[in-house]
């Protein structure tokens, strides 16, 4: 399946999810919960609590999904995603040690929107280590900046710059 029919098909299913249709949901799950996992985990690195987590997810993706204007349900899932496992990492009072992130491009994401995906690889994958490290701290593991000062050690300015500089970067080259 091509990238835009797999989007107009999350697109539809999300659209029958916001009426209450079970068995839209059902397919919307199959075709995304082992995507959404794979962020959790790459978020709060414990497989049982990415599974809780991915269950508490998909309620309220059930239960609110009507009462939300959204133009692309899968970044609303994804976004609602990471804050659910950023909020639970910053409840438990501990981020991950750095020396315990990967910070290697090794998204644990299979996205279905497969060639995107792959174009933001290779994009990502252009940037200097330091701006890929920034942007995976801050988007990824869900870091503030001063977190990522603390981190790489680096001034306050340097992490910005290297954070807005990557994701013009990005931008430029996926709109190439």
């Amino acid at each position: 399946m091509n990238v835009s029919a797999e989007s107009n098909e999350l697109e539809t299913l999300f659209s029958q999810i916001k009426l209450g249709d079970q068995h839209a949901f059902e397919r919307f799950y199959s075709l995304t919960n082992r995507k959404l996992y794979g962020l959790l985990v790459n978020i709060v690195a414990d497989r049982d609590i990415a599974a809780d987590l991915l269950h508490e997810g998909y309620l309220k993706i059930w239960f609110s999904a009507s009462s939300h204007y959204v133009i692309s349900p899968w970044a609303w899932c994804c976004q609602l995603m990471r804050n659910l496992a950023i909020d639970h990492v910053r409840k438990q009072g501990r981020m991950p040690k750095f020396e315990d992130i990967d910070l290697s491009l090794e998204i644990a994401i299979d996205d279905p929107v497969t060639e995107a995906s792959q174009q933001l690889d290779r994009c990502f994958l252009a940037l200097t280590t330091e701006k890929q490290q920034a942007i995976k701290l801050a988007y990824i593991h869900g870091y503030s900046h001063e977190e990522i000062v603390k981190r790489l050690a680096h001034p306050l300015g340097t992490i910005k710059s290297w954070i807005r500089r990557g994701l013009k970067e990005l931008k430029q080259c996926i709109s190439a």
